[in-house]
């Protein structure tokens, strides 16, 4: 990822939000910033197949939503039945 030394000050912000979706990398201003890259409530019921690959590996690293194969009951994590 070209600047990755200077991501902080150099990239803009779509750039970090869009690395950070897809590579992981420039995420820091998502702990700051008042606008995720993405809502990772919207849609969770049909997440699957109504989220984009990017989505998925966003909200799979900052909720725990998106990972894998869906609980049964729809709910993210383990533990409680269904």
């Amino acid at each position: 990822v070209a600047g990755y030394a200077n991501a902080g000050a150099g990239w803009s912000e779509q750039k970090k939000t869009w690395c950070c979706a897809n590579e992981g990398r420039g995420c820091e201003h998502t702990v700051v910033s008042t606008t995720a890259a993405y809502d990772c409530a919207a849609g969770y019921a049909n997440w699957q197949v109504g989220w984009s690959f990017s989505k998925k590996k966003y909200c799979c690293r900052l909720t725990g939503r998106g990972c894998g194969a869906p609980v049964p009951g729809g709910q993210a994590g383990a533990g409680g039945g269904g």
